[in-house]
């Protein structure tokens, strides 16, 4: 019988739950600040990762985009909606 989660996927959800996790207790944050936030904590930077955590979290919205030297920068914050 197969594995319902592969290591490595496994592996991603942690990582994609840990952004939204510090998005949660620091935010609002740029999309640049998150990815110093891996790095500062030792963690790997991939753009799957990422995206799954910003994009499809139900938790994660998109606040604004900002403009910084010329180039847009999405800022993103952790909410929850009462339906």
């Amino acid at each position: 019988m197969r594995r319902r989660w592969t290591e490595e996927k496994r592996l991603q959800r942690q990582q994609a739950d840990w952004i939204v996790g510090y998005i949660r207790r620091n935010g609002p944050l740029t999309t640049r600040e998150v990815i110093e936030a891996l790095r500062k904590h030792g963690r790997s930077v991939e753009s799957h990762v990422i995206t799954r955590a910003l994009r499809k979290s139900q938790f994660i919205h998109l606040k604004k985009r900002i403009d910084v030297d010329g180039e847009f920068h999405s800022v993103w914050e952790f909410r929850v909606d009462d339906q």
